[in-house]
């Protein structure tokens, strides 16, 4: 089917039918689960009810014996070739298609043409340089969306000041240096306004048959823009205001923030919303065999963080505190995060969603916060770490930090928040947001944010 991608919702694993397997295939299959032929056929296999073959066997529910409980194949490098052909080779009846969501986003997408075109307004204070903003969260952001952009094959051109470097896949228009730093309707302001409104002008196609989109990542500093009626998203919302019709926060606890925070906006808009985590490349990240005694706080010396929490708690449960505020960076901090016993982040106000979480997470170390705001969603307590609310359960965190599996953290870390599991649900909101725009918005056919509906 054009279009088709697996969305790994193990589905076509559960279906009523046989897996035959060749003597090579299961000979692979052996050697990948680090077990010899015999024991592969003699544990994993029956035979075929015809006699013919060897066959995979069944879990008790009727599924593949190696779909495990997340719907990932446990053989999936060896999987036979039954499997690797679906569902090009297959044919599939339109009644088992509809349990199929990787054929339903075909179905969709096959629908409203796929190559998008997206306009990345960015930062208007700094140039896209992670190596020379490192520590600066908005300009990570540009960069992870171009990135994510550019493995998603999707053409891009990035709006943004001089001396900006932009990923593969993109090109770059330059509203120029900044004449002042930005605030709300300031002189800096109304002229980028002006710069960027022309900048768009220059390259928009406005081909109804075209799709094409905004993505605004800096907030207010967009919203006066002369977006020629092109339908705007804010990715990554994780300031304290939104005003774009289409609005993707990284936590819900944000999203009913800013709900609460203008309640007559989010009236008119929230109907087109979703909540889709922020996302980091796992590359950047190692896991440490052996961590040290040392308990890790990164952040910002501000008493809102929490720090002063992190210091009383660390010294009731007698562990030596490294407090980080700035100046560790690419492998250096990598080494930091891994080598921690585990990270304390006990933000005191309600965290949109909170970096310094996730990659420690995806360094395999345990995290320690407080128990609201985004960390509801992005800590699995007593699993990747501890959600606290009295010191007492801060200093219990601490002690049974050592017996969380460092292993298991980074997995579920690449599992949430990496830009591979992430991009996919982008790139289904783009067709969402598209469909919407074009074909009626609350009533288009096929208006589905993503595939667990279908």
């Amino acid at each position: 089917m054009k279009n088709f991608t697996c969305q790994a919702c193990g589905n076509c694993c559960k279906w009523e039918g046989i897996v035959r397997a060749t003597e090579q295939e299961m000979a692979d299959a052996a050697k990948l689960l680090n077990i010899t032929l015999d024991q592969f056929i003699q544990e994993y296999t029956r035979l075929s009810d015809d006699r013919q073959s060897l066959i995979f066997a069944d879990n008790k529910d009727g599924a593949c014996i190696f779909l495990n409980d997340d719907n990932k194949c446990m053989i999936y490098p060896a999987r036979p070739w039954q499997c690797r052909t679906f569902p090009h080779d297959w044919d599939v009846c339109e009644e088992l298609q509809k349990f199929c969501h990787g054929q339903q986003i075909a179905k969709i997408k096959n629908q409203i043409q796929d190559q998008f075109l997206i306009h990345v307004f960015g930062h208007p204070n700094k140039p896209l340089d992670v190596n020379q903003f490192p520590g600066d969260a908005q300009v990570l952001n540009c960069q992870n969306i171009c990135l994510m952009l550019s493995k998603l094959n999707i053409p891009f051109i990035y709006y943004g000041c001089a001396d900006s470097i932009i990923p593969n896949g993109g090109a770059f228009e330059s509203i120029g240096k900044p004449t002042g730093n930005w605030a709300y309707q300031n002189a800096w302001h109304n002229t980028y306004t002006k710069r960027l409104g022309k900048a768009l002008a220059k390259h928009a196609i406005l081909d109804d048959e075209s799709p094409e989109l905004i993505l605004a990542l800096y907030g207010a500093a967009h919203a006066e823009v002369d977006t020629m009626q092109l339908p705007v998203i804010e990715p990554m919302l994780g300031y304290d205001h939104g005003w774009a019709t289409y609005k993707v926060f990284p936590s819900y606890a944000h999203q009913h923030t800013i709900y609460a925070k203008q309640p007559e906006l989010a009236y008119q808009t929230k109907f087109f919303d979703i909540v889709i985590p922020h996302f980091l490349d796992e590359n950047n990240f190692i896991t440490s065999e052996n961590p040290k005694d040392y308990l890790l706080y990164l952040g910002r010396n501000a008493p809102d963080k929490g720090i002063q929490i992190a210091r009383d708690a660390a010294k009731a449960a007698g562990r030596e505190l490294k407090e980080v505020f700035s100046g560790y960076y690419g492998e250096e901090k990598a080494k930091l995060l891994a080598n921690a016993y585990a990270v304390m982040m006990p933000t005191l106000y309600v965290e949109p969603f909170g970096y310094v979480a996730i990659e420690a997470q995806l360094s395999g170390t345990p995290i320690i916060t407080t128990d609201w705001g985004a960390f509801a969603e992005t800590v699995i307590h007593g699993k990747t770490g501890f959600r606290c609310r009295t010191q007492a359960e801060f200093v219990a965190a601490i002690k049974k930090a050592k017996e969380l599996d460092r292993h298991y953290i980074r997995q579920s870390a690449v599992n949430r928040f990496s830009m591979d599991k992430i991009a996919p649900k982008y790139h289904q909101y783009f067709h969402f947001v598209w469909n919407v725009h074009k074909n009626g918005g609350y009533y288009a056919n096929n208006a589905f944010r993503n595939i667990s509906f279908l």
